[in-house]
Formats: structure tokens, sequence, C-alpha cells
């Protein structure tokens, strides 16, 4: 892998990074010696340890952040768009624009099975993944940073956590991958099977349209030799009609003969009887799992089918009952004094907030907050009612949420996100549920979900002690 990157970087005098999140980091980390090293981002940078040899020639931030691009090589971090008009002049004028998702797409070496959908692909990419290699407890943590478990099984990468480029490994049987909408904007390599758990609102501040944002999800159906579909999502329903490429169909809410009728293909996952079934064959008991919401049980069957033929099938039974939801996803972290506090800081849509509330009981304290994306909150107020007894709001988009949500729920600005977690512990009483799912991204005060979801949990051990 490090021969394949000394190759590519051979005879570049001046590299350039823009944006320094986990995949361009990774890359930045194994640079030859001799390399000249350009920083840009849209924010502040804090500089990064660089190897041994490499130096850096220049910082362009915030403003500046696209100025003066001369670069013979310019890696782009997923959320930096690549028709801004001073990169596009910077390719038409000999720099090379490349990502951590392309270089890994021109290096794999074992087959490739993408995931993407609004909600639920971390979740189906992991767990097929461990489906793959038979069970959990064999599967490295979506965060860990060496894939050595895996070797000889699935890697599990991309959006998940993973960098996909230093993920590649000899031996491996597949890889898992997660791509989100920023990374599918330009890719163009084909997958060997792709799924799509679903089509909602996300993104639009970034994307601009839901034009943009579905035709981006979409297009990894159209690179893919195998399709897997939700055929419960009305537009990947419409899209895929009776493709000879579906591998599979799932759904949680249709009968095999009424799949049958509508779709053509190779294997059918459905909801009956209690059990989740594969072409009318049960394969568990959905009282037997874990996390049995239906948004859940959907993922496992999109999960199975991405895995299916890569892995042993008589495991999947024991890996599905195993599953107990990854972090900041509806996580459970205390129960204390007949109250229940619930982490599930990954929710930055209305809709994931929404389903998320489906999945618990009354008496919910909602905190909601962070920066906003441009989403309506109307999936929010109907799965709220009769079910929130109070919101506290937080961050950037904290004032907002409590105006727009005050003429149908009880609604409290906190300011910042500490002082909106502490109101809401304070006003909890028995048989009430605190439950961070925040409808926003955690960029103003946080670096990641995962982070503000860390902070949550520390935050209640300060109050609380440890679980």
């Amino acid at each position: 892998m490090h021969a394949q990157f000394k190759e590519l970087l051979r005879g570049a005098r001046r590299v350039g990074f823009f944006g320094l999140g986990a995949s361009n980091l990774s890359l930045l980390s194994i640079l030859p010696e001799g390399t000249s090293v350009t920083l840009r981002a849209d924010g502040e940078i804090k500089i990064p340890s660089l190897p041994s040899g490499v130096t850096l020639s220049a910082i362009y931030e915030g403003a500046r952040a696209a100025e003066n691009i001369t670069e013979e090589i310019l890696f782009l971090s997923p959320s930096v768009r690549r028709d801004r008009p001073m990169l596009l002049f910077a390719e038409a004028n000999g720099t090379r624009l490349l990502s951590d998702s392309e270089l890994f797409f021109e290096s794999a070496n074992a087959p490739v099975l993408a995931v993407s959908g609004s909600s639920g692909k971390s979740t189906t990419a992991y767990l097929a993944a461990a489906l793959i290699n038979g069970s959990e407890e064999s599967y490295p943590s979506p965060k860990a940073k060496s894939c050595s478990q895996a070797k000889k099984g699935a890697v599990l990468c991309g959006n998940i956590g993973r960098p996909m480029f230093s993920s590649i490994s000899e031996g491996a049987k597949a890889y898992v991958t997660e791509l989100s909408s920023f990374m599918l904007m330009n890719h163009k390599a084909t997958v060997a099977r792709g799924a799509i758990t679903n089509i909602s609102e996300n993104h639009l501040d970034w994307h601009g349209s839901m034009e943009e944002y579905a035709e981006a999800k979409l297009s990894l159906l159209r690179l893919s030799n195998e399709i897997i579909i939700n055929a419960d999502d009305e537009r990947l329903s419409g899209f895929v009609g009776r493709s000879r490429r579906v591998f599979g169909v799932f759904s949680t809410r249709l009968t095999l003969p009424e799949l049958l009728r509508r779709h053509k293909a190779h294997i059918y996952m459905t909801l009956e009887g209690g059990s989740i079934c594969r072409n009318g064959e049960q394969i568990i008991n959905t009282g037997r799992l874990v996390r049995r919401e239906e948004y859940n049980i959907a993922n496992m069957m999109c999960a199975s089918l991405l895995a299916s033929g890569y892995g042993d099938a008589e495991r999947v039974e024991s890996v599905l009952s195993s599953f107990s939801g990854l972090p900041h996803r509806c996580e459970v972290v205390l129960k204390r004094d007949g109250i229940t506090y619930i982490n599930s800081s990954i929710d930055t849509t209305p809709t994931r907030t929404a389903k998320t509330l489906s999945a618990i009981g009354d008496n919910v304290i909602l905190l909601l907050g962070g920066r906003d994306k441009g989403l309506p909150l109307t999936p929010i107020v109907s799965a709220a009612r009769g079910k929130v007894k109070q919101v506290f709001t937080f961050g950037e988009s904290g004032e907002k949420i409590a105006k727009t949500l005050s003429p149908e729920l009880a609604a409290c600005y906190s300011g910042n996100f500490r002082s909106a977690v502490l109101a809401a512990c304070e006003m909890a009483k028995p048989n009430d549920t605190v439950i961070l799912s925040p409808s926003g991204t955690s960029y103003d005060e946080f670096s990641s979900f995962e982070e503000r979801g860390e902070s949550f949990c520390k935050l209640l051990s300060e109050l609380y002690g440890s679980p």
C-alpha cells in the first residue's frame, strides 16, 4: 500500500490536503520523506504531526482556503465540493484532484460490498462485516485503527470511521464500505454489490436540493454489478423496477407474494409471522433479537443480503441475535432512580429523531440542537406529540428549533450543550426518559457526533458516577 502511494507521488514536488478529517490525515501520515505539503481548510487549521522528512510549505484557511492552488496533487476531504470555481480552475491547469476513496477503489484487491442511505448505513455495514467474519466478537470495533483481526475475512471501512486506502489488507475476503452522499458525488468505480437502506431528506445544506442528494445516493446502484433495495422506500423501488441486476429485495411491511409481484430478484427478505424470512423460510424469530425495532430489522435484512455468499449462512442467526447496536445509536447509557438516559447522538436529521422516538416509550425529555441542515422539523412534531413532555434545545440551531416547536411542544432554548443536558437531568423524574437525539450536526461545539455523545455520557458520569 505504501509503495503504491509513493509511486503515485513520484515526481510531485507539491502535495496539498484540503480538509483535515480522518481520511486526509491517514494519507498525510504515510507521505514519503522529501514531500512538501500545503494544508487547506475552510475553518481554522490545527497543524497535525508530519512524518519525518516532510515539510510544511503553506497554510490556507478560512476564506483563503482555495487560493493560489499550484499543487500537482490535491487530496480532498469528502466534505469539499469539487465544483468550486477555484478547484475547477486548478484542475484545468494541471492539479490532480484525488481522495482517499478514489485511491482505495484503484487499489482494492477483493470484492467491494458498498452500502449507503439516509439512515442505518453504519449499522448495516458493521453487521454485514460481522456476518462475513462469523461473529461480532471476532470483529474489530468500527473505530479500531487496525484491521488485523479481519485480514482473512471482511474489512470494514469508509464513512463508518475507518479511512479506506489505509484499510487495504492482503488476504481480505471482501471490503464492506459505507459511502456517504459526499463520497458518491464523484464516485465512478464499479462495486461488486451495492445497497441503499433508504432515502430521505438529509444534507440539503451541502447538496442544495433533494434532487442532487437523491441522485448522489442512486449513483451507487448504477455502478453496482448486483443491487440490493429496500422495497418499502418508494424512491428506491421505483428506480429499480425489474432490473436484472437486482440481487436482493427486503421489506418489513410487504409479504413474499407482494414482493414477487413487484420485483424480480434472487433473494427476498420479509418480516412475517414474527420472523425474519429469506425466500419464505425463517432465519430468526424477532423475539430472539436484542434490537427488534423495525428499522433495525430492516438493517439486519439489508446486511444479510449484502453479506450473502461471503460468509457462513449457519452463523447468521447467532450474529443477529447477539447484536445490541452501535454506540451513539439509541444507546441506553444509564438507568438510575427509575430514569433512563439514552444517547442517540448520530441522529442528525428530524427523520432520524422521529424513528428513534418511535422506538421508545412515553414521558420523554428530548435534547435537540447543533448545526442546522436546513431540514423541516415536521417529522419530530408528529413523532413527539403525546410522547415528549419537554424539549431542551442547544447550539447554533437551538433558538430556532425552540421557536419553531413551541406552538406544538413545550420547548426551551438552553444555550450550550452542557446547559441543556443539565436542565434535562434536573427536570427528570422516575419513569422519564432523557434522550439526546439532536436532529442537527455536531460541528458547532464538537468535532463529530461521537464526541458529542461521549460528552453526554461524561456529563452523566459527573452527575451520577459511573453506571
